[in-house]
């Protein structure tokens, strides 16, 4: 993915604090049965890599998912994914919808995404972190030069 989201551009300001997205989501329970299920989309910039989306189905206990950005971004337009997680846009020309697909132990769960309020919030965590420079806030860096640094400090 690069640094660029169709014009979207870092701002570094405490001000601009990234609030939470809800969405109620439509879950696919049958051939033509789909239910409501609340959804909370968390984005924290110590995790630069990840979208947290806390489903809260009614009667059951809530469930959550760490999906990366990216792969949750590319999803909205195209198909991404594979295995766990796979997001794709319904069709081409239809830019209102995408479907989530999340998978565990076999037990296949599919949602129905709205693209517009969905696009518009993860534009805003690329103008926290922009992409491309999501390692620089993981602390690799500085955790492996100190690795390096001391090597006797691993055996104390």
């Amino acid at each position: 993915m690069s640094g660029d989201h169709h014009g979207v551009q870092a701002q570094h300001s405490a001000a601009h604090a990234l609030l939470p997205l809800s969405l109620c989501l439509s879950q696919m329970t049958g051939a033509l049965e789909w239910e409501d299920v609340p959804a909370e989309f968390r984005y924290d910039p110590d995790h630069p890599l990840l979208v947290t989306i806390r489903f809260a189905p009614e009667g059951a206990p809530p469930v959550t998912w760490h999906v990366g950005r990216d792969l949750l971004h590319e999803g909205l337009r195209t198909t991404s994914g594979l295995g766990d997680v796979q997001v794709w846009a319904d069709t081409p020309t239809d830019r209102e919808t995408a479907w989530l697909q999340v998978n565990a132990h076999g037990d296949i769960a599919i949602f129905s995404l709205p693209v517009p309020e969905l696009e518009e919030w993860l534009d805003r965590t690329y103008l926290h972190v922009p992409a491309g420079t999501e390692s620089s806030r993981l602390g690799t860096d500085a955790f492996l030069s100190k690795l390096f640094d001391e090597p006797e400090a691993s055996s104390r």
